[in-house]
């Protein structure tokens, strides 16, 4: 549920920006699921039936049952993919709309994404590998020193092709290798998108990527990515097999730009949404539902982003009593929520290790979520440092505008052609444009 915001129906003259705090929001949601998952649901015992990496636990306890959903926060991947496809996709469709053309130009799109992402990644991922390396830190999730030739793999965001490195250094990593496999596939779904139709493509790629993931099942012995206990992982974790999810946001984002959501009900979306998750947990029951299983739980997630972006119809002073709640607290998370993603799993091993031999799930369970709450504000420290410089383009005559330009030259751009403009930052609505 997101707070009330201006009824948006009759235009607002000028270009007035309403950030979506909605998309935030769901950010934040996206990235504690995944450090909840990391804390708890990895480690814990899960009291219903199921396959995969947490097995069935007959008998468990009460502290099972309540800590259950941790089980099934890894999901907060798909949600992310949804998250990207849409955030990526809408100032395009923006520019379609209003121009007739998407406007693609692939140098400056790969110079804000590298520009946006890469520089908070490198230093998690050398941090990381160094740590390793120096203290021979074995977890659960990295067997001993990571190598070489794994750093080199990651840094240049290639360790998801390959099974040995997929899951190296640390466990979260592959998820953003699949995310630049999205990034280099996005020119030719925005030529599907001009030749053949946006819902066209869409249905076309999807039905592709259930054929991908039947081959990787049958003849690769691959496993659903999301429980599998064995590879091969990177067929499942290709971006072949994953992009349906990424691409449900792209529809969504030229949904929201023709205005639809204005005239959406938010309820039966919200409920549609539940279905939809309810029915991909079941396909997880049966591993020969489980080529489908991905794909369903990225349209139940656009589903619930539908009914996130749905304005409400009237201002009350309940908006005022937004500020200080818990949705404001993930509307935050979600602004640091991929240096969430980024270093939550670094900060719980120091941890981990004295934590595991105590007895009782309960006190481990305190424990954990103890070392979680203690992370979030050293990692809004680190978003400070390490992230937050780099969310939009430098301005002119700063330090960083001089690399900036650097880089762009690299991707054979001109100089005079690069401005301090481009961002990366979370979309914003524009009212009085045609995407309202």
């Amino acid at each position: 549920m997101n707070p009330p915001i201006p009824e948006t129906r009759n235009p607002i003259p000028g270009p007035i920006k309403l950030r979506l705090d909605s998309i935030d929001a769901l950010r934040g949601v996206a990235a504690l699921m995944v450090a909840g998952y990391h804390i708890w649901g990895h480690y814990g015992v899960y009291p219903f039936p199921s396959l995969g990496v947490v097995p069935w636990t007959k008998g468990a306890g009460m502290l099972a049952y309540v800590t259950s959903p941790l089980r099934w926060g890894y999901l907060g991947v798909g949600l992310f993919l949804v998250l990207s496809g849409f955030c990526i996709h809408l100032p395009f469709a923006r520019k379609a709309a209003e121009a007739g053309s998407y406007k693609f130009e692939w140098r400056k799109f790969y110079l804000r994404r590298l520009w946006r992402l890469y520089p908070a990644y490198a230093v998690s991922v050398v941090g990381t590998y160094l740590l390793l390396v120096i203290t021979a830190h074995g977890t659960d999730y990295v067997e001993g020193s990571p190598t070489v030739l794994n750093l080199i793999s990651h840094l240049t965001l290639t360790h998801g092709y390959f099974d040995r490195y997929f899951y190296g250094i640390v466990h979260v990593y592959w998820s953003l290798a699949l995310e630049f496999q999205l990034y280099l596939m996005y020119p030719l779904f925005l030529y599907l998108f001009r030749k053949m139709g946006l819902t066209r493509s869409i249905a076309m790629l999807t039905i592709f990527a259930i054929a991908w993931r039947l081959i990787s099942m049958q003849y690769f012995g691959s496993q659903l990515i999301s429980v599998a206990w064995t590879g091969p992982y990177a067929m499942m974790g290709f971006v072949f097999s994953r992009m349906p999810e990424w691409l449900f946001g792209a529809w969504l984002a030229e949904w929201f730009v023709k205005g639809a959501n204005l005239t959406a009900k938010r309820v039966p979306l919200v409920t549609a949404s539940a279905a939809v998750l309810f029915a991909a947990i079941l396909t997880t029951l049966w591993q020969p539902t489980w080529l489908l299983t991905d794909i369903v739980f990225g349209l139940g997630f656009a589903l619930l982003i539908a009914g996130a972006i749905v304005p409400s119809r009237k201002v009350t002073a309940e908006a005022k009593s937004w500020r200080w709640s818990p949705y404001r607290f993930l509307v935050w998370s979600g602004t640091i929520s991929y240096s969430i993603y980024l270093f939550h799993m670094q900060l719980s091993w120091f941890g981990n290790p004295w934590i595991r031999t105590l007895n009782g799930d309960a006190l481990q369970f305190v424990l954990r979520i103890g070392v979680l709450v203690l992370s979030i504000p050293i990692i809004a420290f680190i978003f400070r440092f390490v992230e937050a410089p780099f969310m939009n383009a430098p301005k002119p005559g700063t330090r960083l505008f001089k690399v900036y330009i650097a880089l762009g030259r690299m991707l054979g751009i001109k100089s005079d052609t690069i401005s301090g403009s481009e961002t990366g930052r979370s979309p914003v609505v524009q009212l009085g444009t045609t995407s309202t």
